[in-house]
């Protein structure tokens, strides 16, 4: 009569080791998100490598790449044109576990550089919007919002001051971001606004006089990550590229 009850056993402890090994691969909670955004005018597709092994591919200029779940911790990172095995740029990478980064590359290809941020979001949500009031005093439905980020990758520019303005207004009289600094990537918090039709102005610092300008960026109620990016030609002059999530 025991033999029914060790045969079940028996065929319990078999189910269990046909269930496979356990994951290799990082586990939830223990890895970190790593993506490639390209700003640069003429470098063509590119690659981002992490030692080693290629986490990002064919990137064109003002695109943003799908993020990598990597291992966090200490790696290389290169930025190569696609297919290529000659590294354009390389830069150290300090990953940490749960929170998400962006290598932006930017400049020409004879001259192009390459730095990581922190993405904000992987650190916390943006701030939140005023307050509206509520839906049923008449008010139309919360709308969703979108997400500003402006970044200096223009190491030859002059002393700039940026402003974040609806399409036709005039300048604020305080600068969206100061300082605005080249490379201060992982400092520079996302702007929150409504849809709309919204204009990133730089003026030269300390004054109103416009010199750069991104032209109308019409954003929708779906919302969004609106990257504005300051950085340079070949020739060290400047230009302004919009990348969109």
């Amino acid at each position: 009569m025991r033999f029914p009850l060790l045969a079940a056993v028996m065929a319990v402890l078999v189910l269990e080791g046909c269930g496979g090994p356990e994951p290799v691969g990082p586990r939830s909670g223990e890895t970190a998100r790593l993506r490639l955004a390209s700003a640069s005018p003429d470098a063509g597709t590119l690659d981002l490598l992490v030692n080693g092994r290629t986490v990002a591919q064919a990137v064109g200029r003002t695109e943003v790449s799908p993020a990598a779940v990597l291992e966090p911790g200490s790696a290389t990172g290169e930025v190569r044109a696609t297919g290529s095995a000659t590294a354009l740029a390389s830069l150290p990478l300090a990953l940490e576990a749960g929170k998400s980064y962006t290598v932006l590359v930017a400049g020409s290809v004879g001259a192009l550089t390459a730095m990581v941020s922190v993405d904000t979001g992987s650190a916390g949500t943006p701030p939140p919007p005023p307050p509206q009031p509520p839906v049923d005093s008449g008010n139309p439905q919360p709308v969703d919002y979108a997400r500003f980020r402006i970044l200096h990758a223009a190491p030859h520019a002059p002393p700039l001051d940026p402003y974040l303005l609806p399409t036709g207004a005039p300048l604020d009289t305080i600068p969206t971001l100061q300082p605005f600094a080249y490379g201060s990537l992982a400092l520079t918090a996302d702007l929150v606004r409504q849809p709309g039709h919204w204009t990133v102005e730089f003026t030269e610092a300390g004054t109103t006089r416009i010199v750069l300008t991104s032209g109308d960026l019409n954003v929708s109620a779906a919302g969004g990550l609106i990257t504005v990016v300051l950085g340079e030609n070949a020739d060290q002059s400047l230009r302004v590229d919009v990348l969109r999530e």
